[in-house]
């Protein structure tokens, strides 16, 4: 087998290293906001800018708490650098995505070898719902990073005895603060608390009350609170309250799904390393065969993080796809692990080849059946732009399995599905990119803002159209909807800006242009508040509007 130079070898990492940069970044600016979260995380930031004001976070104009402000501060200043577009708001996260790649993969090394650090790059970045989260403007890339940079500091700092590793740790926990709330807290520590209890490393407790940190963590979460309590005094019941204990333990985020919701996105997520996963549980797999002491420690840590992560949100009332992310980190780790394991014995545990394969294999025929029955795109958009998917996963794996059958080595082979891996993940990003054009407001914004005049007025009917207020640059009207802005519409900022369904009626009829926009589902209501208004037309980007002189 050849063996590569210290030369190739430096060449080799610095090409997967650009390569996941550029995974991430290049295609940020090629698709437009899709509603209805790339909307709203980017219009708050926006309204920052003209507002000056970045202390409050606003959204169409009201106060809007159900987040903190530190990704909305980083994507104000993507803006202010690089211009209020599309490419701006995904900044922040491209970056988090990417930095939560090197983190886990200096974890991976520090547990086991820098070849099982590479992979573990490899495998996370190239993961779906890792790249997916990572190309959008939402908050869950950013908390994972900060949730992974307080995990694999704490480690450090365990490995090296050195306590000035916990100021890492309590800074990564108030960055996460900033960013989602308590979950930055509670997580983190829930995981360490129970790898504590199962590996009776008690000395753990003294360790981590490292004064120094704990005041870095108050230096940089407090003044924010502060502030924001001092300018609203509502802020801290709603946020603390509502919006985190409620919030978990009831119906009442309208985001309920049962217990098992996650085990299919776990499986989806980490396609296309699907198959290497009951490796880990093979005779001669990392979780049943222990190598030493700290090697039990490691798998025990990972294993506690993947779980405590899994069960929390599963026992929650409220979910969502990308709050399971935090998962990816630990497992892609395992399976590095796993597959360096599979290396060095010389044959394929737990029959990983050939699951990987027959996932490939099963991938392709769900999106083929999927593009068959697709709501909002056709069969043609999904082969047009996701053709480097269907490429990547049919001749890529005939490819790999060439590439086994000729020189069967498990190096080789690996480097070749990692190939397919890089191509499989730039193919689902122009699946992103289409099912983007199909959940966007630009489209009717564009319309508005080429023939509006001064004094026009912009509806957002039967629910608030995130994007509309960033792509016009103005705050919008919302009829007959309250939802997430239903706190800050009971605000003197909101008086005015939220009717009902008689009040639109009478601003229809009045003297003022008015442009009303909505979805498929309110287009019947529309008829039967203002007859004869609705004309056939065909929707953009999922939208119609109307307008009455």
């Amino acid at each position: 087998m050849h063996t590569l130079n210290t030369r190739q070898k430096k060449i080799a990492v610095l090409v997967i290293v650009f390569s996941i940069i550029a995974l991430y970044i290049v295609h940020i600016n090629d698709y437009p906001l899709m509603e209805p979260d790339e909307g709203r995380y980017g219009e708050i930031p926006r309204e920052m800018l003209a507002t000056g004001d970045f202390i409050t976070p606003r959204l169409n104009g009201v106060e809007y708490f159900e987040k903190p402000v530190l990704q909305y501060w980083l994507t104000a200043a993507s803006m202010y650098v690089f211009g209020e577009n599309e490419g701006a708001t995904r900044v922040v996260p491209a970056v988090m995505g990417i930095m939560n790649v090197f983190l886990t993969a200096w974890l991976g090394k520090m547990m086991f070898t820098k070849r099982t650090g590479l992979l573990t790059a490899v495998i996370l970045a190239t993961s779906t719902l890792h790249i997916v989260v990572g190309s959008i403007d939402i908050l869950d890339m950013m908390i994972t990073m900060f949730m992974t940079l307080s995990l694999a500091s704490f480690y450090k700092a365990r490995l090296s005895k050195n306590r000035k590793w916990y100021l890492l740790f309590y800074a990564a926990m108030a960055l996460g603060l900033l960013t989602k709330g308590l979950i930055s807290i509670v997580l983190p520590l829930g995981i360490i608390f129970w790898y504590m209890i199962f590996t009776r490393q008690w000395s753990i407790v003294r360790d981590i009350i490292y004064l120094p940190g704990i005041f870095l963590f108050l230096i940089l979460s407090v003044p924010w609170f502060y502030l924001v309590c001092r300018a609203n005094p509502d802020f801290f019941y709603f946020f603390f309250i509502r919006e985190h204990f409620l919030r978990f333990a009831t119906k009442m985020a309208d985001r309920y799904q049962p217990f098992w919701f996650f085990i299919p996105m776990i499986i989806l997520g980490m396609f296309p390393w699907l198959g290497f996963l009951p490796a880990l549980f093979a005779k001669k797999g990392i979780v049943r065969h222990i190598e030493s002491n700290k090697n039990k420690h490691d798998i025990i840590f990972l294993l506690t993080w993947f779980f405590v992560v899994f069960l929390f949100y599963s026992l929650s009332d409220s979910k969502l796809v990308p709050y399971i992310l935090p998962c990816l980190s630990a497992l892609a780790i395992l399976i590095a692990a796993s597959i360096r394991r599979s290396s060095q014995l010389g044959r394929w545990m737990g029959s990983g080849l050939l699951l990987n394969s027959i996932g490939w294999f099963i991938f392709i025929a769900a999106l083929i059946g999927y593009s068959l029955h697709a709501d909002y795109l056709s069969a043609w958009q999904i082969f047009r732009k996701g053709w480097l998917i269907f490429l990547s996963l049919t001749f890529g794996l005939a490819g790999v399995l060439f590439v086994w059958f000729k020189t069967k080595q498990i190096r080789c082979t690996v480097s070749a599905m990692a190939a397919v891996a890089f191509l499989f993940a730039c193919g689902l990003q122009s699946i992103h990119g289409q099912v983007a054009v199909q959940r966007t407001a630009v489209y009717v914004a564009d319309d508005i803002r080429n023939i509006q005049e001064p004094g026009d007025i912009v509806v957002s009917y039967g629910d608030y159209v995130q994007g509309l207020a960033f792509y016009l640059q103005k705050r919008i009207v919302v009829a007959s909807y309250l939802g997430e802005l239903e706190f800050g519409a009971g605000h003197p900022g909101g008086q005015g800006w939220f009717i009902d369904d008689d009040q639109l009626t009478d601003l229809w009829n009045s003297d003022k242009r008015v442009f009303i926009v909505f979805d498929k589902s309110k287009k019947k209501l529309i008829k039967n508040i203002l007859p004869g208004a609705v004309k056939e037309m065909q929707p953009k980007g999922g939208y119609y509007y109307i307008v009455n002189k």
